[in-house]
């Protein structure tokens, strides 16, 4: 298990929507990154966005915790409007893990400090706690002989872990991954999508940019294709990649099988 219970996904889960985004817009200048994009995640789900490069995919993300500012529209976690002013950023970001593409650790930091860095400062853990969680997520990941390592000393995929469980360790409630396998080696991905895969199976909530379509058929719920900024599917793995309706998916998913 990664994560405490009291943060899974229950019979006793909300009927409302965890995550839900109503008619989002957002401008860079004269570019339009995002055209009236709307969906809801629930409690416990995974969705995964797929699409072409620049579709808008990790713009979007980064809206959903407010690291990028929207124009229009409106985002809910767990019932609160992030953007209205009485939202407490810090509180939001507490709940919401990230992964990027880069593994952005602290070069300064042993593995074991990054790891308990925010956990004391912003959860109130103490040490001795924070070490504990930092233990039980290092030897999860089959890492904990490299507590003591500096990011450097570590292999690309193993960066990639560490910055996983790094979210983890701040116990979020939901967790979003920003393509984490692109800056990787090919033979690097595979142990980073078997923790996101043991992630999922435990029941967190995820929302996934992700050009591994094998992963996506595998781990998702619910699958959105994204192209210039809008939504234009949203599907099962199944309904996507077997009876992909939209011209712009079935041509995105024939590239993507060359």
């Amino acid at each position: 298990m990664f994560y405490s219970a009291s943060v899974m996904n229950s019979s006793h889960a909300l009927v409302r929507p965890f995550l839900s985004v109503r008619g989002v817009w957002k401008n860079y200048g004269n570019l339009t990154a995002l055209r009236n994009v709307s969906f809801d995640v629930m409690e416990g789900e995974k969705v995964f966005l797929i699409g072409p490069s620049g579709s808008g995919k990790s713009t979007l993300l980064r809206c959903l915790n407010r690291l990028e500012i929207i124009q229009r529209g409106q985002i809910l976690v767990d019932g609160k409007d992030i953007y209205s002013k009485t939202c407490d950023i810090c509180r939001l970001r507490q709940n919401m893990g990230m992964v990027f593409q880069s593994f952005n650790l602290f070069p300064h930091l042993s593995i074991l400090d990054n790891l308990t860095l925010s956990p004391i400062r912003l959860r109130g853990m103490t040490r001795a706690e924070a070490e504990s969680v930092a233990d039980a997520l290092l030897e999860r990941i089959g890492l904990a002989d490299k507590k003591y390592a500096f990011p450097e000393e570590l292999s690309g995929g193993q960066k990639q872990r560490v910055a996983i469980v790094r979210a983890l360790a701040m116990q979020p409630r939901v967790m979003l991954f920003d393509e984490p396998t692109s800056a990787l080696d090919p033979e690097m991905i595979g142990e980073v999508l078997s923790v996101m895969s043991d992630l999922a199976r435990d029941g967190m909530t995820m929302v996934v940019v992700t050009h591994e379509m094998g992963f996506a058929k595998e781990a998702a719920d619910s699958i959105l294709f994204m192209d210039n900024g809008e939504i234009l599917e949203r599907g099962t793995p199944s309904q996507i990649f077997e009876k992909p309706e939209h011209p712009r998916l079935r041509q995105f998913l024939r590239e993507m099988s060359h």
